[in-house]
């Protein structure tokens, strides 16, 4: 995820650098709507509640387990971890 941030982070600063050097026109589109609104899995069933996200399956289902130790929560899931997507911490 600090990867993900640091590479968007880079992306804009180098597009607003881009603009202020090259005196490019203000622009004038409609504010961006985001596709999805966090979270952006929902649970296999309904019941669950979103935790935060993993980078890694490993993180995410370690803290599951501890949840589930620890007596804080009864099950878990562990959903996305597509190309561009962390894995989302579900309980229940």
């Amino acid at each position: 995820m600090r990867l993900r941030n640091f590479a968007l982070g880079l992306a804009t600063g180098s597009a607003v650098l881009a603009g202020t050097v090259l005196g490019a026109a203000p622009a004038q589109a409609a504010p961006a709507t985001v596709a999805c609104t966090h979270p952006c899995h929902p649970p296999a069933s309904p019941g669950y509640t979103y935790i935060t996200d993993y980078y890694w399956a490993s993180a995410c289902n370690d803290t599951g387990n501890q949840g589930i130790n620890a007596h804080r929560w009864s099950t878990y899931q562990c959903t996305g971890g597509g190309q561009f997507e962390n894995y989302e911490l579900w309980v229940k």
